[in-house]
């Protein structure tokens, strides 16, 4: 009888066990789709938040420069000077857009040589300042047609500045605190040295231009498909390049400038 309520007992409790091992493996799989739906939500949480910060750098950046044109009107009003009318915005002639970008992206590709974030950080300045400015057609003395002769200039210091950051930082410039460290001196050389040098005179411009975010120019680097709508000026411009590059490898002097640049090399 003692014997019959023992394994009785024993496989009650044996029953209650595995009803309990059930009733944990069951609340470890809740557990586990919890932790999914969590990641799930701080995931979207966290897209959200970068493209509120890319919003918020945009409209800084845009609000910014206006202001700044506006005090400089002010103060050229205040001067007893006349303010320059805003030109209006005409279609542009393609081979004179696709010229310009091509230079352009000549000169960063002899600067950089595979030093893909240098490039980055110095077109975070160029998007603004000039690309965008090249579709917007305001004005013409944006167009490169024809390589500048200082291109070659621009191209030697260009990569002293490479050296520089590689020497000064301990990661590539696409890490945020290195960024945030190189940006305000690559923007400044391309303000103060490189556009005046490639344009033959400075632009006040260039003052009031606010190089685009950090957040900002990863989305441009690692996500392709947003380009057309958050970069949709800089996306078209190289829309146009791409379409005419062939056309203008050899009316810009293209071919002629990169030939010599590689020959220098060699030597």
């Amino acid at each position: 009888m003692i014997a019959d309520n023992l394994i009785t007992a024993t496989n009650s409790m044996k029953t209650s066990v595995s009803g309990l091992k059930r009733k944990l493996s069951s609340l470890r799989i809740e557990i586990e789709h919890f932790d999914a739906e969590i990641e799930k939500i701080e995931s979207k949480f966290d897209k959200i938040t970068t493209q509120a910060e890319i919003y918020k750098a945009k409209l800084e950046r845009e609000m910014g420069r206006e202001v700044r044109r506006l005090e400089n009107e002010l103060l050229l009003l205040k001067k007893g000077g006349a303010v320059p009318l805003d030109k209006k915005t005409t279609s542009e002639v393609d081979l004179k857009v696709a010229s310009t970008v091509a230079i352009f992206e000549s000169i960063l590709r002899l600067i950089s040589e595979g030093a893909e974030d240098f490039r980055l950080i110095s077109e975070a300045f160029l998007f603004p300042a000039v690309i965008e400015r090249v579709m917007s057609g305001e004005d013409d003395a944006y167009f490169l047609e024809k390589v500048p002769a200082s291109a070659a200039v621009v191209v030697s210091v260009g990569r002293e500045y490479l050296e520089w950051a590689r020497t000064e930082f301990d990661t590539h410039l696409t890490d945020l605190t290195a960024w945030e460290s190189a940006i305000g001196t690559v923007s400044d050389w391309w303000r103060n040295g490189a556009l005046p040098l490639l344009y033959g005179s400075r632009d006040d411009n260039w003052d009031i231009d606010v190089p685009l975010s950090h957040a900002e120019m990863m989305i441009w680097k690692d996500c392709p498909s947003e380009r057309p709508i958050m970069f949709s000026a800089v996306f078209d411009a190289f829309e146009v390049y791409r379409n005419n590059k062939d056309a203008v490898y050899e009316s810009s002097e293209l071919r002629q400038f990169e030939l010599k640049q590689f020959l220098n090399l060699g030597q």
